[in-house]
């Protein structure tokens, strides 16, 4: 009886000292990222080379935001990361096509056209393959899920998967002050932007952390698989590798 108390107490402690290297990991990497961000902020403010970034010093999160687009607009004229290819050259695209789009709103055209751009990227895709079966990591507002419901066959079903607004469910992997903006955003969504427009009734909400939610249903059944929840390596990793365990052969 002894050894198996000593067992169990040996066990307890190892979990409390995983949850703790967990989360102080987790800090250091927050911290460094808010350091990155005051860093920029200085470099780009001293300089002039854009005096409209000394208004975001009160403003992390917004600053932290700012950087991250211009980083990825520089990436993507200097040709970092993945090879591009255009639309139609990936998939068959009709001369004229017809597409559904909501009033653009907040994050979509604070600071350019690039929002902008995937939402009808995002329309186009959903029209050219008309899936059956849209699954989404990350509902936030349900823009996006009532933008694929606009945009397909009137008998898609549009399964889209989020942190439960009550906070009864958080999330198991690392995750940047991005991301943690957007999880407080959610919280304080009042109500999902499908719940009241007609086409609304094809969207399916599903709550969970992306991380710990059991796909196995979905395995092989989903024709279009978006990726929006979290922006993290780890989670970005872990939701493409259920991304493509789900998504048919062709989708």
């Amino acid at each position: 009886m002894g050894k198996v108390l000593e067992e169990d107490r040996k066990n307890c402690l190892s979990q409390k000292m995983k949850y703790l290297v967990f989360h102080i990991s987790n800090f250091i990497r927050k911290l460094k990222q808010w350091i990155s961000v005051f860093r920029a902020l200085s470099i780009s403010g001293f300089l002039g080379s854009n005096v409209a970034t000394l208004s975001f010093i009160g403003k992390p999160r917004t600053a932290l935001s700012y950087i991250q687009h211009n980083l990825f607009v520089w990436r993507m004229l200097n040709r970092k990361g993945l090879p591009q290819r255009q639309f139609h050259e990936l998939f068959s695209t009709p001369e004229n096509v017809g597409l559904q789009v909501l009033p653009t709103r907040g994050y979509f055209t604070d600071w350019d056209a690039h929002y902008t751009k995937d939402v009808f990227y995002l329309a186009l895709l959903a029209k050219v393959l008309s899936p059956k079966v849209v699954f989404e990591i990350g509902t936030l507002h349900g823009y996006t899920a009532l933008l694929f419901a606009l945009n397909t066959p009137p008998d898609t079903v549009v399964y889209t998967l989020d942190l439960p607004p009550d906070e009864s469910c958080g999330p198991s992997l690392p995750t940047t002050v991005v991301d943690d903006a957007h999880i407080v955003a959610h919280t304080r969504c009042a109500e999902y932007l499908y719940l009241k427009h007609p086409l609304g009734k094809k969207v399916k909400q599903l709550y969970g952390d992306s991380a710990q939610f059991d796909f196995t249903p979905y395995h092989g059944a989903v024709d279009l698989f978006f990726v929006d929840g979290a922006h993290s390596y780890a989670y970005v990793r872990s939701d493409s590798l259920n991304a493509l365990a789900c998504t048919r052969r062709g989708g």
